[in-house]
Formats: C-alpha cells, structure tokens, sequence
C-alpha cells in the first residue's frame, strides 16, 4: 500500500483539519425506471425530504437517470450558542422523544433536559429559531424560548481549552 506523503494529517481524525466543510453544492444522479407513477411519487417523495434547496433536477428518461442539483445552507451563519427553552415534559416517555429527537440534530453538541423545571438546553453551532422550531414540529408541543447566549470564536477555544467541572450535590 503506498502512503501519500502530500498528505499528512496531524490529528486522530479528518475533523482536526481546518479547511473541510460541507460543499455548498451537491450533485446526486439516481438510476431509475420513471416510467410509473409509483416510481414517480417515491422520486417526488425523496427529493421533498432531502435537507436541501434542490437548484435543478434533470430527468433523462432515455439513459433511465436523473440528477439533481443540491445547495446545502451555508453553516458559516450559525455561531457557538447555548440556548435554554421551555418545554413541557410531563412523562419519561416525552423525555426520551425529546432526547432521541435532539440527538439526531446534528449542530447540537451537548444537551441538558430538566424535567422538573420543564427546561431543554442545548448547545452548539445552529440558529436558535430552527432548532425551537424543529422541536415545536417533531413534539407537537409549544416551545419558548428563555435565553440565548452566543459566543464569538475566542470564548470557544478557551471554553474547549479549559476542563469541564462538574459536581454533584
């Protein structure tokens, strides 16, 4: 096996490298039959899921392909925050929706649900009002927002520097 010499990463994974992000544009090509309506609506079904604004879709009925042009929204947008929203939590089961609900976001990096107090905290890089709203869609609960705290860079690399304390008393 040969070993690139050009490419060397100084770190355990792909993430350490500074300069990876999403692309902005994603090009998908199907190979399907489309000739059915079944066909059709299972197309139509996939592209309305997709996390994207699709920009062109060509279908070539000939070749039995289609391609679909993607533009992924930028992440650059979202800053570091920490946001604490209400929610009512009345049972262990809502909590454990609202938990596999938040893991599955992936700009949330940590969470926190109280219960009692009827809190979520979450933090991370996303924009507060999509992430209130995805819960307020996926619980069918109403959410209020409490409090947003953003940071800038700097508080980042200092927060990720310095080691997490926690006590319980």
């Amino acid at each position: 096996m040969k070993s690139n010499s050009s490419l060397s990463l100084s770190g355990s994974s792909l993430a350490a490298v500074e300069s990876l992000s999403m692309p902005l544009f994603q090009e998908v090509v199907l190979s399907s039959d489309i000739r059915c309506s079944g066909c059709q609506s299972r197309l139509a079904d996939m592209m309305s899921k997709m996390g994207a604004d699709i920009e062109s879709v060509v279908v070539s009925a000939s070749e039995k392909k289609v391609t679909i042009i993607c533009r992924y929204p930028s992440t650059a947008a979202a800053k570091y925050c920490c946001m604490v929203m209400r929610l009512n939590v009345d049972c262990n089961g809502c909590v454990r929706k609202a938990r596999r609900i938040l893991l599955n976001m992936k700009s949330i990096e940590t969470h926190l649900i109280e219960k009692q107090q009827c809190r979520v905290i979450v933090c991370g890089r996303f924009i507060p009002a999509d992430v209130a709203i995805k819960m307020r869609n996926k619980m069918k609960r109403r959410v209020e927002i409490l409090e947003i705290q953003e940071f800038d860079e700097t508080t980042t690399e200092q927060m990720d520097q310095r080691p997490m304390i926690t006590a319980a008393y």
